[in-house]
């Protein structure tokens, strides 16, 4: 009887930590994903506004520390969240269409 009563608060602890776990790893995800996102977002109006699309490159980088420039100089981008990620390391590689000459994907390299 002592050692079902023991397998049993053993399993429950396993199951517990799991669930913990799990809560914590989902939680600390969307949290990336959503300063990701407000990188994203700014880079692409960042290329719409600063960078020619007649370059020959067929993707531009975009760091934080571009971004907070221009913030500096009127913009608005949200950048909150992002306060200790490294300036030049923390950057989104914007795509190109020749066609538009418009931000066709990013993708964003966090270091924080």
């Amino acid at each position: 009887m002592k050692k079902k009563i023991i397998i049993l608060i053993i399993l429950i602890l396993i199951i517990t930590s799991g669930v913990i776990a799990y809560l914590y790893f989902k939680q600390n995800e969307e949290g990336i994903n959503e300063l990701e996102k407000k990188i994203d977002t700014a880079s692409r109006d960042y290329f719409e506004k600063y960078v020619s699309a007649n370059d020959s490159a067929n993707s531009y980088i975009v760091t934080l520390e571009d971004l907070e420039k221009a913030n500096q100089n009127g913009e608005n981008y949200d950048l909150k969240g992002l306060e200790k990620c490294h300036k030049t390391n923390t950057y989104a590689s914007v795509t190109i269409d020749y066609k538009t000459g418009k931000a066709k994907k990013t993708q964003v390299e966090l270091k924080c």
